[in-house]
């Protein structure tokens, strides 16, 4: 018979050890290890992970000794600068195990900034939310008593308000305390000024009792244990005042404060009350110590003063007095700040609507009709508002929408009872990313006996994974109420945070079931890797996943904690696995999770190094095998009689076959691939001449950097059938 012939030039299918070797589709191997077939028609090696730049945990700390799976790394870029310093850019925040927060880059070493820690526990897991500026770390270990961080971004004129203390201030501060409201020792009360025994109290701003009302001196400088004196006063009208509104009776005063983004505190009610006649309007005014928002209150950018009516029980808090310290005073959040008025060592509030130049109060014909609960969204019989606590945490978080979103929450309730909430989201409201009011929740799969391990946001979905099953929520209305339960699967959840990843075109997760996407729609990626050998390689718990942007592909790290762990590169793209088993991707110690850090693919290995993928190939020891060939005549015998290959760059490698699914070896007389720099066609004799009615090549060794595979022609002759 005479010889015949194929090309082999397709293998963009990758891996597929599912079907029969026999039976593969074209464009599919039997084996690809420590390649890349991303390019349709070549073959060529692996990237690696290499250092970036010099940026090195272990000189900020020495205890990295373990990490926990899905947890340590997170990336955020800032338009501001991170201190006077380092710039502004892409940056890593790592946390490590005795939970010290550190940034980093390329071009800055790893640090803390401000000192910034969770904490006195070990082994932490740290959880991460950026949001306007300010990252926000808290520890997932909810058996620890960590202390939630956030590393917020100042940036402050100190000459428009002098109750700041120190110089200009211009790059991130940590805080502990956010959301605290006023403590005790933070007031003072002064009532009306009476010429005697009270020379400090509040004066009327339009009689100017005594004369000198308008010198400036009015209430004077807080105590040096006070941050905030306020007068308040309730006076009967005189000639040319208009009578007041107020209904008769006791009024509760309340003073909360206003941290950045405008989120307000809960309100301190121990200044006490004040009496009001019938007719009798209010007179309010307030002094600020120098230097009193600093240390803890460094994000308080104000506070407000309420009254609320003792008698009438559906009486809400209503304003009175909002100041912010480098805009001014206000009765009413619809009218504009009158500047304050800056004397020796405090500042003042300071209406010039009534005339002077010195330091008038104002005159409340009327409570305002902004009530606490009508500016904040939610009402002072919440228990908490917020996470900074050790008896509050939780284990996961996200921002969507202009919200912050956490899951699987611990807190104590009003009785100091601990409730862990497996099942819990809590949500901010919009543009107040560390305010959570207990109510601000969703329950996902009571009682199910599972608990939620992540939330990632993609396209107006919230995707919330338990260990056993998917929930996927639409979050695409800004009313909190028509958000909507769109889907839950079983079988698709995750044991582990780092285990799901967001690429550009969607979202991708491994459990011990297979490699799972959503893109339009939720499919099994894994389908060409036999079942039985993906729930041998991947370890629920310390499966990891990364992103590579570059090549459009996943990373899947199938045990972070082994040191001969096996992995696999997904490409997204051509929809292909290879199998990975090289120490240059995966790493023989323990690595944290993997994220995206500008275009880069990076983590931080237990060495403490912080590394990136690089696409650039290197050498590689590899492996391809074809699928098994028939040639569409399984029952004729064939004979193989030449192989030609096209490549470069091919010491090292050689060429095997096995015939009828037997065992690869040497069938040619020589099987060395020519080491050509420049492209080249290696030919191949076979030594013996062998029937088979089928054959299977493998082409293996240690790759060179630039090693490429292009096309296998194979010759061969069909023998006649009698």
């Amino acid at each position: 018979m005479a010889k015949e012939g194929i090309l082999i030039d397709r293998y963009e299918g990758g891996v597929n050890n599912k079907d029969s070797q026999k039976d593969l589709p074209n464009g599919f191997l039997a084996e690809a290890k420590n390649i890349d077939v991303s390019e349709i028609g070549r073959i060529q090696s692996l990237g690696s992970f290499v250092a970036l730049g010099s940026l090195d945990a272990q000189s900020s700390s020495s205890d990295i000794s373990s990490f926990q799976p899905g947890h340590g790394l997170f990336s955020f870029r800032t338009d501001e600068q991170i201190s006077g310093s380092i710039a502004a850019g892409d940056f890593l925040a790592y946390t490590n195990p005795a939970g010290q927060v550190l940034f980093g880059n390329t071009s800055a070493a790893f640090a803390q900034i401000d000192s910034a820690d969770l904490g006195s526990a070990t082994d932490v897991k740290p959880v991460y939310y950026y949001a306007n500026g300010g990252l926000r770390v808290a520890d997932g270990d909810l058996s620890n008593t960590s202390e939630a961080v956030s590393i917020l971004h100042l940036k402050r004129d100190v000459s428009e308000a002098p109750s700041y203390s120190g110089s200009d201030i211009d790059g991130y501060f940590k805080t502990q305390a956010l959301l605290d409201a006023p403590a005790d020792a933070d007031l003072q009360l002064e009532g009306a000024y009476d010429g005697s025994s009270n020379t400090n109290g509040v004066r009327d701003p339009n009689t100017g009792t005594p004369s000198n009302a308008a010198d400036g001196t009015l209430l004077g400088n807080p105590t040096s244990s006070t941050k905030i004196r306020i007068g308040l006063a309730s006076k009967a009208a005189e000639s040319g005042e208009v009578d007041g509104l107020l209904a008769e009776g006791r009024y509760i005063i309340g003073v909360s404060y206003v941290y950045v983004d405008n989120q307000e505190s809960f309100i301190n009610e121990s200044l006490g009350s004040i009496d009001v006649s019938d007719g009798h309007v209010i007179v309010i005014a307030a002094s600020i110590l120098d230097d009193a928002f600093t240390g803890d209150l460094l994000f308080a950018q104000g506070f407000r003063v309420y009254l609320k009516n003792y008698n009438d029980l559906d009486d809400d808090f209503r304003l009175v007095l909002d100041v912010n310290l480098e805009q001014g005073s206000r009765t009413s959040l619809g009218d504009e700040f009158d500047p304050l008025q800056v004397e020796s060592g405090h500042m003042h509030t300071h209406d010039p609507k009534s005339g002077g130049v010195g330091n008038r109060a104002y005159l409340i014909q009327n409570l305002s009709a902004a009530s606490y609960s009508e500016i904040n969204g939610f009402e002072l019989e919440e228990h908490a508002i917020s996470f900074y606590n050790s008896a509050f945490g939780y284990k996961t978080a996200t921002v969507a929408n202009q919200r912050a979103f956490v899951a699987n929450v611990k807190y104590k309730d009003a009785d100091g009872e601990t409730k862990l909430m497996g099942d819990r989201i809590q949500y901010s409201p919009v543009r107040r990313y560390d305010t959570f009011p207990q109510s601000y929740n969703i329950d996902v799969g009571t009682n199910d006996g599972d608990e939620i391990v992540k939330i990632i946001e993609f396209q107006d979905r919230l995707f919330v994974y338990k260990k056993r099953k998917l929930f996927i929520i639409d979050i695409s209305s800004p009313n909190v109420g028509e958000y909507k339960l769109i889907g839950e699967f079983d079988n698709r959840g995750i044991s582990n945070p780092g285990a799901v990843v967001k690429s550009d075109l969607g979202i991708v997760w491994a459990n011990e079931n297979g490699l799972f996407g959503y893109f339009e729609g939720i499919a099994k990626l894994s389908k060409a890797i036999k079942d039985s050998t993906w729930a041998t390689n991947v370890n629920d718990e310390t499966v990891q996943l990364g992103f590579i942007p570059i090549k459009n592909q996943i990373l899947i790290v199938c045990d972070a904690n082994s040191a001969s762990s096996k992995g696999y590169i997904y490409d997204i793209n051509t929809q292909s696995f290879v199998n990975v088993d090289t120490s240059s991707v995966i790493f023989n110690n323990e690595i944290t999770n993997m994220v995206r850090f500008g275009n880069d693919l990076c983590l931080v290995e237990q060495t403490g190094l912080a590394k990136k993928f690089d696409t650039t190939t290197v050498s590689q020891t590899i492996d391809i095998q074809t699928k098994e060939y028939d040639f569409g005549q399984p029952s004729v015998d064939k004979r193989l009689m030449k192989v030609y290959i096209t490549h470069k760059a091919g010491d090292n490698l050689t060429l095997q076959a096995a015939y009828d699914g037997g065992s690869f070896g040497n069938k040619f007389a020589s099987n060395t691939l020519s080491d050509s720099a420049t492209m080249t066609q290696s030919k191949f004799t076979v030594s013996t001449i062998e029937d088979c009615k089928s054959m299977q090549f493998k082409i293996s060794g240690t790759a060179q950097s630039d090693f490429v595979l292009e096309d296998i022609t194979v010759v061969y002759r069909t023998k006649g059938v009698r």
